[in-house]
C-alpha cells in the first residue's frame, strides 16, 4: 500500500495505491477509512469516502488504527454523525468504549491541570501549558475531540526545583530519579516527566520546547512574551499564541518523524479553527529558529491529509519545494508502513534528520542524539562535574547495550530499522 499524495474532487487528500501492496500491513479500506473520518470536518468528499468504506470494514482493526494514532475521538464521533444508518450500534462497541474512557480521562487531566497550574502559581512558578487539554480547547472547541495521554508544561529552568517540590506533594513522581543534576544544562534532557498518583497519567515539564539537537521551535523568551491567556473550566491558563503553538506542532511532529495522523491533525485542526493565523508571520518566525521547512511540511501534511485550507501563496510555495513535497510524501508513507498495534523498535530518525536545513544542523543532530551525554549517563555513573568529560567516551558503549538487542530482534521480527536512538 504505497501512499500517494494528490487532489480528489477540489479537496486534498490521501490516496491510497493498492497497486503496490508488498509492503501492506493492512486492508487499504481501513486506512482510507481512518483518514477521512480522523477529522471535524464533514466535507461531502469525506462522508462519501466514509460512508462507501464504512460497511464493510474491519472494525476491531479500525478500532486498534484510531487508538495507535491517537484518533479515536475523532473516528468514533464521525461515523455517528454521518454513518449511523449503515453501520449497526454492536460494530462500533470498540470504538464506543474507547472514546468513552478517553473522554472520562480527558475530564481527569484537565481538572489537574487546572489545580495544578493554581498550586505551582501560588508556589512562584509561571507555567505555560502545551498541547493536551489546551490544543483540545482552542483547535477542536472541546477536550472531548482531542485524544491525550498526559499534560505538557513549560516552566523557566531555575524554577524546576520548586516545581518538583509541588509535584511531589501531590504525590507526582519525577522519571529522573537523581534530582540533584536536573536541569543541568551540560546534559540533553529538555523536560521532565512526572508520573501521576498511581500510575495514572502524568506531566512532561518542559524547560525548553525542544532539545538542543533540534532547536527548531520559536525561543522560550519569545514564547513568553507573546504567551495569551485562554479559559479551562472556568480558570485562566496561559498558553503560547496560536503562531507559536502552530510552529511548536510542527517542531514536535517533525522531532518524532511524524509517527502519528494525530500530530497532522492537531496542525488541521489550529488553522480550522483559528482561521486569524498569519502564515507569513508564521514562516518568519520559523526562518528565524531555522525551522521553515518544517512548518510548510506540516502545512503541507495537514493539508493533504486533513484538508487544512492555505492562503494560494502558502500552497504555491509549498508546491514549489522539492524538499517539501519529498519530505511530506515520505511522512505519509511511514504513517501506515506497520502494524497497528507495534511500535517502533526505536525513535526514528530520518524524518527529523531531513527536515533539518543545514549540513551543520543536521551534524549537530546526529552528535546530538548519538553522543552528547543525557541524565541516563550521569544516573548509570554519577561523576563529579570535573569528570562529565567521559560520559562522552561512555555513551556509545551504554547505546550499544541498550538498544544493540532491541535492534537485533527487530531485525530479526523483519520490523524497518530507519530508526534511531532515543535521547534517554
Amino acid at each position: 500500500m504505497r501512499p500517494v499524495l494528490g487532489q480528489s474532487g477540489g479537496k486534498a487528500i490521501l490516496q491510497l495505491d493498492v497497486a503496490s501492496s508488498s509492503n501492506s500491513v493492512m486492508a487499504p479500506g481501513e486506512a482510507r477509512l481512518l483518514l477521512a473520518t480522523a477529522t471535524t470536518l464533514r466535507s461531502e468528499p469525506r462522508v462519501a469516502i466514509a460512508r462507501s468504506h464504512a460497511a464493510s470494514a474491519d472494525f476491531d482493526l479500525l478500532s486498534r488504527l484510531a487508538r495507535r494514532h491517537a484518533v479515536t475521538p475523532l473516528v468514533y464521533r464521525f461515523l455517528v454523525d454521518t454513518c449511523a444508518d449503515i453501520v449497526p450500534e454492536a460494530r462500533l462497541a470498540a470504538l464506543r468504549t474507547n472514546y468513552h474512557l478517553i473522554v472520562l480521562f480527558n475530564r481527569h487531566l484537565a481538572s489537574e491541570l487546572v489545580r495544578l497550574t493554581h498550586l505551582l502559581a501560588d508556589a512562584g512558578v509561571a507555567t505555560l501549558s502545551l498541547k493536551g487539554p489546551m490544543l483540545a480547547e482552542i483547535a477542536y472547541g472541546s477536550i472531548e475531540r482531542r485524544q491525550f495521554v498526559d499534560l505538557d508544561l513549560l516552566l523557566h529552568r531555575g524554577d524546576l526545583a520548586r516545581a518538583a517540590e509541588v509535584l511531589s506533594a501531590e504525590h507526582y513522581t519525577s522519571m529522573l530519579t537523581r534530582r540533584e543534576r536536573a536541569g543541568d544544562p551540560y546534559f540533553q534532557e529538555f523536560e521532565d516527566f512526572f508520573s501521576g498518583p498511581g500510575g495514572v497519567g502524568g506531566i512532561d515539564v518542559h524547560w525548553q520546547l525542544t532539545p538542543r539537537a533540534f532547536p527548531f521551535a520559536p525561543d522560550e523568551d519569545s514564547v513568553w512574551r507573546r504567551a495569551i491567556t485562554v479559559e479551562l473550566m472556568g480558570a485562566a491558563i496561559r498558553v503560547p499564541d496560536h503562531i507559536d503553538h502552530l510552529l511548536y506542532l510542527c517542531a514536535h511532529g517533525a522531532k518524532h518523524g511524524w509517527h502519528s495522523l494525530s500530530n497532522v491533525c492537531d496542525v488541521a485542526e489550529l488553522l480550522r479553527a483559528r482561521r486569524e493565523i498569519d502564515l507569513n508571520e508564521a514562516l518568519d518566525r520559523a526562518a528565524r529558529c531555522g525551522g521553515r521547512r518544517i512548518l510548510l511540511t506540516g502545512l503541507f501534511l495537514a493539508r493533504t491529509l486533513a484538508d487544512a485550507l492555505l492562503p494560494d501563496d502558502i500552497d504555491a510555495l509549498i508546491r514549489a519545494d522539492r524538499d517539501v513535497t519529498a519530505l511530506s510524501s515520505l511522512a505519509a508513507r511511514e504513517l501506515f508502513r506497520r502494524p497497528p498495534d507495534k511500535e517502533p523498535v526505536v525513535e526514528p530518525w530520518t524524518i527529523p534528520f531531513r527536515s533539518i536545513e543545514t549540513t551543520l544542523g543536521r551534524v549537530r543532530y546526529v552528535v546530538g542524539r548519538l553522543l552528547a551525554p543525557t541524565m541516563g549517563d550521569y544516573q548509570m555513573l554519577p561523576l563529579p562535574r570535573a569528570m562529565f568529560g567521559v560520559y562522552w567516551l561512555m555513551r556509545p558503549f551504554r547505546m550499544t547495550l541498550q538498544y544493540g538487542p532491541r535492534l537485533i530482534r527487530g531485525a530479526l521480527g523483519g520490523a524497518g530499522l530507519s530508526a534511531g536512538v532515543d535521547s534517554r
